[in-house]
């Protein structure tokens, strides 16, 4: 009930307050000796780029409910926009390194596909099928993963799935990469 109140309260509570002086001062100091005008980090972000997610990153479940949408965020997000006085300018430039999303190479053998939900989705190519790490968040998300990766990729089977921690955007769209049957039968081994 609180947590019903609270979201009615912020629904109503009308336009955003601007940052306080405190705010201001603090995003000022903080970042004034950061080199600005470095480029590389965002030539680094696009390394690897083997295919952008499709539907502008929007993903829906199978009754067309859409479950995750990056273009509400790569609206107001944009290369070279500057930071909203309410926002850590090193936090604005870091979201919009995250706005390129898709499948990426990291190294011969190990890739992810990124920017499909909070996380990132990480596939390791063994001899016998592929090893999974982290599987998003839904079962949605993940399956979106997995489908840009066999269509730009061999579809070898998942053979194992690896939660390295237990926060819901690294386990909780497992069902969307592995059937429990095969969990079950062994097929497919499940590490956490």
């Amino acid at each position: 009930m609180a947590l019903a109140v609270t979201f009615a309260q912020a629904q109503t509570a009308g336009e955003p307050k601007p940052a306080s002086p405190a705010t201001l001062e603090f995003n000022k100091n903080s970042t004034a000796s950061l080199p600005w005008s470095d480029r590389a980090d965002f030539a680094n972000a696009e390394r690897g780029l083997i295919a952008r997610l499709p539907d502008n990153g929007v993903i829906k479940d199978k009754n067309g409910r859409v479950v995750w949408d990056l273009s509400r965020y790569t609206g107001f997000i944009k290369d070279g926009a500057a930071a909203p006085d309410t926002v850590n300018p090193s936090l604005w430039r870091m979201s919009q390194l995250l706005m390129d999303a898709g499948l990426y190479e990291v190294v011969p053998g190990v890739y992810q596909v990124r920017g499909a939900d909070l996380s990132n989705l990480t596939i390791v190519e063994g001899e016998q099928g592929i090893t999974i790490y982290d599987p998003l968040i839904s079962a949605e998300t993940a399956r979106a993963a997995l489908d840009l990766y066999y269509q730009n990729r061999p579809k070898k089977p998942v053979v194992a799935v690896i939660y390295t921690h237990s926060h819901i955007d690294h386990a909780g769209g497992v069902r969307g990469v592995v059937d429990e049957a095969d969990v079950k039968s062994g097929k497919v081994k499940i590490y956490a």
